[in-house]
């Protein structure tokens, strides 16, 4: 799986740059602050970030991301050149097993190869789209984003674990590829299973947009069932 992540990592790395690059002015929708050139220096940050804690091993803090001299006075091609081509490197190198510090239960570098893989395709799909292009989330990787998001990103956040859950229930059915969860609160923990179920709220689509929604991307190609406002508070929960 390693590769697959690896594969996917250096392609969408190589597809966000260049799109950022081609139009650094161009709007991201899903983030209205930014232009192409800020979503590519947040994205290249992200990126260095990573690459300390993969680097580091150490399970116990996260590490500040080294110092590289004159990196300040580098355009921002430059720059994405040094974040990815080191990043990539440690993750193809690095064995999945050993520590790393995240946010989440799984302290290894097993998490940054599957963090790492889909948040720079979710941003190259927004650099894509901020350039007009028609962007699309791989669809071999895209079961396994919308699997990273209902089994980490909404229960795991940078700033800690999630506490709260909505109280009805939420079941996700790919239409596409073998993939349903059902999403039940128990007090302050979220329960994931894989299964057919009838649930209070509903979403049904391919597993790419499906994903896209949950991070905020859109509901194009998703049809919804039961109550808006606990299908907003379920997706909310995503970063």
């Amino acid at each position: 799986m390693r590769e697959d992540y690896t594969y996917a990592l250096e392609r969408d790395m190589n597809a966000l740059v260049a799109a950022c690059l081609e139009d650094p002015e161009a709007r991201v929708s899903a983030c209205p602050d930014w232009d192409n050139a800020a979503l590519l220096n947040h994205v290249i940050q992200a990126w260095f970030f990573a690459n300390a804690q993969v680097k580091a091993a150490n399970p116990e803090k996260p590490t500040r991301p080294e110092i590289i001299e004159g990196l300040n006075d580098l355009d921002l091609k430059a720059k994405a050149h040094i974040a990815s081509s080191n990043l990539y490197e440690s993750l193809a190198l690095c064995d999945p097993t050993q520590p790393a510090w995240n946010w989440s239960p799984d302290l290894t570098c097993a998490f940054w190869l599957r963090r790492m893989a889909h948040e720079t395709a979710i941003h190259r799909w927004d650099a894509e789209t901020a350039i007009g292009k028609e962007a699309r989330l791989d669809p071999e990787l895209s079961l396994d984003t919308l699997a990273e998001v209902v089994e980490v990103q909404m229960q795991f956040h940078l700033s800690g674990p999630v506490t709260e859950f909505p109280s009805g229930s939420l079941h996700l059915h790919c239409t596409d590829a073998d993939g349903e969860w059902l999403l039940t609160s128990s007090g302050s923990d979220l329960v994931v299973t894989n299964e057919h179920a009838k649930a209070d709220v509903a979403a049904r689509g391919e597993a790419a947009n499906l994903a896209l929604w949950l991070w905020n991307r859109g509901d194009a190609g998703v049809e919804f069932f039961g109550d808006e406002e606990l299908l907003r508070s379920w997706a909310s929960l995503a970063p």
